[in-house]
This record gives C-alpha cells, structure tokens and sequence, in this order.
C-alpha cells in the first residue's frame, strides 16, 4: 500500500474525472468493481481513492489526499491500520480469508475517515466467499468502501457485480507506458520498445525491461527490417530458429516449455513484426525516426520507408493481423507464420 494522488496518474483521466466528482460532491459510492486488462493500473486509481476518503486533512475543493495527515502518512508507511488487502491463497480467494477481512472492517476507524477493503483478482473469489462477502455489499456500514479488481469480470457473480458501482479501464497508451517505465528507473532506450510491445500493461512493460526479452525483441524487429531484401526462404529459418531464442524468456505464464515454437508465443512475436513495420510506416508519412519506439533501429527504418510503398507495409500489417485472429482456428499456426512471412517477404520486395 502507498499513497498515490489523482493528479499524478497517468491515463485513465474519464475514471480518475469521475471518481473525483464524486468525491468533490461528497457522494463516493461504497462498493466499486474495477474491471479492465491486467497491470494497465486499476490498483493504483483504488489506492488513490481510498486514500482521499480516508484523509481527515484533505482540501474539500482538491480530489487529492493532504499527504501529512496521520492516515496519509500510514499510507506513506504502508502499513494503514483501517484498509485491507485481500489477495489470493494460491487459486483462489477462500471464504476464510474473506470472514477475516470482513471482520477488520467491524470496528471504527482507527486513523482514517473510513475503513477500506481491496479485492485483488475478484474474479479468484470461490461461490462460498463471494456469497460471504455478498452480505456485507448488500448492507455495508456508512464508513466501508470495497474495491474489487479484476482483469476477468465475467467470472464475478452477477449478484457481486450489481452491488457495485462498476469502472472500465482501459489499456494504457504506449506514451503513459514508456512514461511510466522511465520513472520507475528503466532506461528510455528500452522502456520505449518495451512500452510499444506492452499492449497498455505496465507489468508487461516490466517484462520486457529484460535484457534477454529486449535481444530477442531486437532480433525479430532486425528481420522485420530486412524482410525483402533477404530471400524469402529464410523465413522458413527465422520461423524454425525462434522456439530456441524464446526457451526461458517468454514473456506470459504460458505452459511452453523447451525450444519448440507454440501457439502461444506466435502473438507476442507477430506483435513485435507489427510494431517494427508501423515504425517504418510512421518514418514514410514524415516522422522522424528518432521519435518512434524503435528509434534504437533508426537507420532501418528509414531504410525500409524508403525503398517499399506504404501500401505494401500495411499489407503486411493487416496480412499478420488476420493470422493473429485465426490462430486459434489453424491446425499448424507456425506453418502458417511461415506462409505469412514469405508472403510478406514477396511483397517487401524494392
């Protein structure tokens, strides 16, 4: 737990507007369902809430906590007597951990004007602990707010989900990403591939801070680069030789294990020829280089922009994307990147 403040989170300004409306009206809601892709900051906007309604310093007109209070300093120790954080216990959420939680929020405030409960990863509650805490959002006391987060809420019981008032977020930019990444101390020379590969997710952005990710990150783009001066044969050798370079550093939970090349690994790399080709796409229509998340790459982009037709390149954008879409569907999706691949080689041509 930390203190975070509204007025430095980057994106999510339509939530952040609301939640501060709210707040400024003096009528904040006591149950909320955070919902929206992983790490894309839904926990950090629950902190932020939960700590202006629990400062007792705060400016009646600023949506923002006082900071020197003795509850926004507990937030600054991480250690706040009157918010609770309930996370899983291996699987899942068990109705135990729930009745614990539910009964720290039984006494009155402590520090703060209110008492808080964060539920990590609702969508983890098992039947039994969400009926549990179903009780408690249907007949809350006037000074508990509950924050559920979830990436999955169609998981959530409809009856859960009715008692909250529900905010969709959305995947960050790759601008807040990279923005994000570089305060967090990450060099800007990798935050910004990482952030143009993260889909808005800062822990996946985090991911790909890695040295390992960032030089296979580098090798597909290198290839990306070069496709259509090379023969178009080797990409049956590129395709064949990926499996090996992502043994260790695939950058999901997948279950791939070894050298060989799944169908899980195939977005992620689409993904990177993508991004690298919307490079050269922005270098064709003026961009410069220097500015684009693979500026590291900035001679081959240039490169690239000027010996193909921007008609050509989004072809091969759209032709990666379609693959993407109906991988699920294909019997043997490295076959078909292949195909992809030699096709797009073909049509990269000078």
């Amino acid at each position: 737990m930390a203190l975070h403040r509204f007025s430095a989170i980057r994106g999510h300004r339509a939530q952040v507007s609301a939640l501060s409306r709210l707040i400024l009206r003096g009528t904040p809601g006591h149950a909320y369902l955070f919902e929206g892709p992983e790490g894309v900051g839904k926990d950090v906007v629950a902190q932020s809430l939960l700590a202006r309604l629990a400062c007792t310093r705060a400016d009646p007109a600023s949506a923002d906590p006082c900071g020197a209070c003795p509850s926004c300093m507990a937030f600054i120790r991480g250690d706040h007597p009157d918010v609770t954080r309930l996370e899983k216990d291996g699987a899942t959420i068990k109705i135990d951990q729930v009745r614990n939680a539910l009964k720290r929020l039984r006494y009155e405030p402590v520090v703060g004007a209110i008492k808080g409960l964060i539920v990590e990863s609702a969508d983890l509650l098992r039947e039994e602990a969400a009926n549990a805490m179903l009780k408690s959002l249907e007949e809350p006391s006037g000074r508990t707010v509950f924050i559920l987060v979830t990436s999955k809420p169609q998981m959530l019981l409809d009856t859960i989900r009715s008692r909250c008032q529900v905010l969709r977020f959305a995947p960050l930019s790759p601008d807040d990403v990279a923005a994000l990444l570089i305060a967090e101390g990450q060099p800007e020379e990798m935050a910004r591939p990482a952030s143009a590969l993260a889909e808005g997710s800062m822990t996946l952005g985090r991911t790909l801070c890695d040295g390992a990710r960032m030089a296979f990150v580098d090798h597909v783009v290198a290839f990306a680069l070069r496709l259509g001066i090379d023969a178009p044969s080797e990409a049956a050798a590129f395709v064949e030789g990926l499996g090996g370079r992502l043994a260790g550093i695939r950058p999901d939970e997948s279950d791939a294990k070894g050298k060989d090349l799944v169908r899980a690994d195939l977005p992620w790399i689409l993904e990177i020829l993508r991004s690298a080709w919307r490079d050269a796409l922005m270098v064709a229509t003026g961009m410069p280089a220097e500015t684009l998340p693979h500026a590291r790459v900035a001679s081959g982009l240039r490169a690239l922009a000027q010996r193909v037709d921007a008609g050509r390149l989004v072809a091969a954008i759209d032709a990666t994307q379609r693959l993407e879409d109906k991988l699920v569907l294909n019997p043997n999706p490295k076959l078909a990147m292949t195909a992809v691949l030699v096709d797009a080689a073909v049509q990269l041509r000078s």
